[in-house]
């Protein structure tokens, strides 16, 4: 369905590119996420630092997610272990999904540098995790809850060769 892919689970499913889907140092991921009209509260959004994604039973990722009542959290995946990084929490940037035939639109972005690893929703920051502890590098996609019905339209990735400059103070500004 293009742009991009729809996905209808069952099941809960990670869905990644077989070739050139790792990533490792500082990097960012986005993808425009169209959530359908459903009743799962399950989760929807990216993972990251994929190891052993194809063993059963056996996988070790990072999940940035949002749900349709408009929360989001940072999931962390070890094996057959799902715990929370980042509770559950509502923010105003997430559309969510109240109801009705349309579609809502999320962007979601993860930028992950020396230090953290940043979520952002429609250009706002929603939370933030320390990297450490964290696994990042590795395989990257999607992880999609059961029954969730969405179009993704897009996931960019963006490989930092070098590292942000940090933002001018107000002293800086002034000069």
């Amino acid at each position: 369905m293009p742009p991009g892919w729809h996905v209808t689970t069952g099941p809960g499913v990670l869905l990644y590119p077989t070739s050139n889907g790792d990533v490792a140092g500082s990097f960012s991921l986005e993808a425009d996420i169209f959530l359908f009209p459903g009743e799962s509260q399950e989760e929807f959004g990216l993972f990251l630092g994929g190891q052993d994604i194809d063993s059963p039973g056996a996988p070790d990722y990072a999940a940035f997610v949002l749900r349709r009542d408009g929360h989001a959290a940072v999931l962390r995946r070890a094996g057959a272990q799902t715990t929370a990084v980042a509770n559950w929490q509502r923010h105003e940037s997430i559309v969510a999904h109240t109801g009705g035939k349309d579609a809502v639109k999320n962007t979601i972005r993860v930028d992950v540098d020396q230090l953290n690893a940043t979520m952002l929703v429609n250009g706002v920051k929603v939370l933030s995790v320390a990297r450490e502890g964290l696994k990042t590098d590795g395989r990257i996609g999607f992880r999609i809850g059961k029954d969730v019905n969405l179009h993704i339209a897009t996931l960019n990735v963006t490989r930092r060769l070098a590292p942000v400059p940090p933002p001018k103070t107000t002293a800086e500004k002034k000069e």
